[in-house]
């Protein structure tokens, strides 16, 4: 009788190899929904996904929630986890890829007490290390980065490339670092490292690779911090001419850093000029203290630019005022200080229009990515990708990634030449787009060889179905580590089995049900994988 059912139930089932359909939306007036909240931040999975916090609630107390969207688009561990700390407030995260394929995240735990006109703020700051699967490895409420009983703010944070992560934040007016190893214990102590006592504004900060990290405050001074949390750069670290933007680190391990010089006033605009410098690792500035200089830019705050590092070279976006709107302009600048393009660079689009760069990210060794905010007729955000000679890959009146243009937005790889892109839009959505390095919207490249062998699947899984509900149709997503017999059954709420989706032997990978409800009525239903001694199950549910 079942196996009658399964036959005549087949014209809406399709089972799928690895080409997979994928959840990335293709639509840029309607980009994936990751969740409801502010602040999102975004890292790489290192498996062509990525890792998203955002805080929920608008009002205190927020609490902290991270998810992991797949290469697919898929959150494999169905919603998203709580990031907890003591206190009834966490909010304010910055996140860091731990170098296998999980995330760290530091975070403000806070706690607010007194009366509204007097209010009593306590913000200790936390961090917690989350692997691939959704297990917390620091214990259920993270671990402190100090003792301190003094309030903690403006944390930065970096992977140690050790498991661990390197935090700075700010105490007063002193700046401070510490050290957790990939074990959660405090390294430096348990009040950190101080780096300086007269430190100011946001930090920025890049690992050293080899268990430290390198870190400017009062956007000039900059001191290297080494794996035992001693001062690298002597007492008082190095300062540079002008204000950093970005720090990178270089292939060759010397810091790249993406500033500007204030000059004056002209025409009742600030005028900089748009500069690159290195720091090796040693503390010596590789170019003179003006670094290269890349253009004049006439702007009314602090031009905001972007610039990401290949082997070999650098590739800087920044704004220029050009024909009555602030346009973008691009320049690739070699390790050895030459730059490829003339003075001002080239425009990297062919639109004239306003535009804010949102980031540059590396696509393969011979092109780069920039994503930007664009004030065109169809406002949004854009792409477009370019080869060391300036020209653009993809269509010549580039890529429309959103419509209305994200909020809060951040850009890291996919690994695969594309780029995963997360924001906010209208009523509090946190909303993320893949683009591929084809430049399509949604695209998952599959074909076999493409992925690296180190990218199977390392451990059972079975995803929560999209949409659900649902009404017709859902997808099923489930991954395997090694070569077994596979079987996903349907069960309705009463225990009984209506339907059996998957009844064969599989190799190793990720695969995907193109599920349709068919007959079955309105209800809840459950969906059970058995495979290698492995069984696991999630809920479904079916609206009519």
């Amino acid at each position: 009788m079942i196996r009658f059912f399964c036959l005549v139930f087949s014209a809406g089932l399709i089972i799928c190899s690895p080409n997979l359909y994928a959840q990335w939306s293709t639509d840029p007036t309607n980009n994936l929904i990751v969740g409801y909240g502010l602040l999102p931040e975004l890292a790489s999975d290192g498996a062509g996904g990525c890792y998203i916090t955002y805080e929920q609630n608008t009002t205190y107390p927020r609490h902290l929630i991270l998810e992991r969207l797949n290469r697919y688009g898929y959150k494999p561990w169905g919603s998203g986890k709580q990031i907890l700390g003591l206190f009834p407030e966490q909010s304010f995260a910055k996140i860091t890829e731990d170098g296998r394929n999980g995330v760290i995240v530091s975070y403000m735990d806070v706690e607010v007490t007194g009366t509204p006109n007097s209010p009593v703020v306590k913000s200790r700051l936390r961090v917690q290390r989350v692997d691939s699967i959704g297990s917390f490895l620091w214990g259920l409420d993270g671990v402190r980065v100090t003792l301190s009983e003094t309030d903690q703010a403006n944390q930065a944070i970096v992977t140690d490339a050790k498991g661990g992560c390197v935090v700075a934040w700010m105490e007063g007016s002193s700046v401070f670092a510490q050290r957790i190893d990939s074990l959660g214990a405090r390294a430096w102590g348990d009040s950190g490292t101080i780096v300086a006592n007269d430190g100011s504004g946001s930090q920025l900060m890049v690992t050293d690779l080899v268990g430290g990290m390198i870190l400017t405050w009062k956007y000039q001074q900059f001191q290297r911090i080494g794996r035992f949390g001693q001062k690298v750069w002597s007492d008082t670290g190095i300062t540079i001419r002008g204000g950093a933007a970005e720090l990178r680190i270089g292939t060759d391990n010397a810091a790249r850093i993406l500033g500007t010089n204030y000059l004056g006033v002209r025409n009742g605009q600030l005028l900089f000029t748009v500069r690159l410098q290195t720091i090796d690792t040693s503390g010596t500035i590789l170019w003179d203290s003006a670094g290269v200089i890349i253009d004049t830019a006439n702007t009314n705050n602090f031009p905001p630019m972007s610039f990401a590092i290949q082997a070999g070279y650098s590739t800087i976006a920044w704004p220029q005022y050009i024909g009555g709107v602030w346009d973008l302009r691009t320049q690739i600048v070699g390790n050895d200080g030459s730059a490829v393009f003339s003075y001002g660079g080239r425009a990297i689009s062919r639109v004239l229009s306003n535009k804010g760069i949102v980031g540059v990210v590396a696509s393969d060794s011979a092109t780069s990515l920039y994503v930007w905010f664009d004030q065109r007729g169809a406002r949004g955000t854009y792409a477009q990708r370019l080869d060391t000679m300036g020209r653009q890959l993809w269509d010549t009146l580039d890529v429309l990634i959103s419509v209305p243009e994200l909020s809060y937005e951040q850009v890291v790889t996919d690994g695969e030449g594309g780029f995963i892109t997360v924001g906010t839009r209208e009523n509090f959505t946190i909303r993320a787009q893949q683009v591929s390095v084809h430049g399509n919207l949604g695209e998952v490249l599959t074909a076999v060889g493409y992925y690296p062998v180190t990218d199977l699947p390392q451990g059972f899984l079975l995803y929560q179905n999209y949409p659900n509900p649902f009404n017709g149709w859902t997808n099923i997503l489930y991954e395997i580590p090694v070569s077994s017999w596979v079987e996903i059954d349907v069960y309705n709420i009463l225990g009984q089995r209506v339907n059996t989706l998957v009844n064969q032997f599989r190799t190793p990978g990720t695969y995907s049900i193109h599920f349709e409800g068919g007959d079955l009525p309105s209800g809840i239903y459950f969906y059970v994988l058995s495979a290698a001694r492995t069984t696991l199950h999630r809920q479904l549910v079916i609206t009519k």
